[in-house]
């Protein structure tokens, strides 16, 4: 199995102690538990209640599992720099964060390519811990389901790979995911159109493919 969101690194920087492990790992389902109020967040808090939400959408942002630690480091290290700038009442955390998450993913990916690294897979890679009471036949359908969500996404461009994540991955409205992204509404909404579109016919052709496997399969065992 591959990684999972570590818990809270001691080489996070914000100017505040490391927290304790009770917060070390954290599903979709609690996060909502650990959110502050915008009038007691601090970065300390928001790290501590947001980096399940960056791990993962870094890597659906194709930064790879062997950069990712250092990737979710720098984000917050741009969130510490640039807290002055957040301003609750126009922004919500997460438009605000994903965008600063998007910048640093596209700088990793430029340093990689640069490099000329090899990448390596993140297809086996689940994005946050799973329910203690999932059984292993649960475990499995979600490592298969993050693995083609990850070789759809791969399937578009970076503009359409960030709509989809904001808005039929995180749910966030288009009105905030424009914002993220700072665009125009209209351009926020055809770039969605278009890339479920795109995610559609990849999809498509998966399931086709996968259908002539099975198919190629029978035909060889019946032979």
């Amino acid at each position: 199995m591959g990684k999972s969101p570590p818990g809270h690194s001691p080489t996070m920087v914000t100017g505040a102690s490391t927290s304790s492990s009770a917060n070390t790992h954290v599903g979709d389902a609690d996060v909502g538990a650990l959110l502050p109020t915008p009038s007691d967040l601090t970065p300390r808090r928001l790290y501590d209640s947001h980096f399940p939400f960056v791990w993962r959408n870094l890597r659906r942002l194709g930064v790879p599992d062997s950069i990712l630690e250092d990737a979710a480091q720098d984000v917050f290290l741009v969130v510490h720099r640039r807290w002055d700038s957040f301003d609750s009442r126009w922004s919500s955390v997460e438009t605000w964060l994903f965008g600063i998450l998007m910048r640093v993913a596209r700088n990793h990916r430029r340093s990689l390519r640069r490099r000329a690294w090899a990448i390596p897979s993140t297809g086996d890679v689940v994005e946050v811990v799973p329910s203690p009471a999932a059984g292993p036949a649960e475990l499995v359908a979600r490592r298969e389901a993050v693995a083609l969500l990850d070789r759809l996404l791969d399937s578009l461009d970076e503009d359409k790979r960030a709509i989809i994540v904001l808005v039929d991955v995180e749910q966030l409205s288009v009105p905030q995911a424009a914002e993220s992204l700072e665009v125009n509404l209209n351009t926020a909404y055809w770039r969605l159109r278009t890339a479920r579109t795109q995610l559609r016919k990849s999809l498509a052709r998966f399931r086709a493919s996968e259908n002539r496997s099975e198919t190629d399969k029978g035909g060889g065992a019946s032979s």
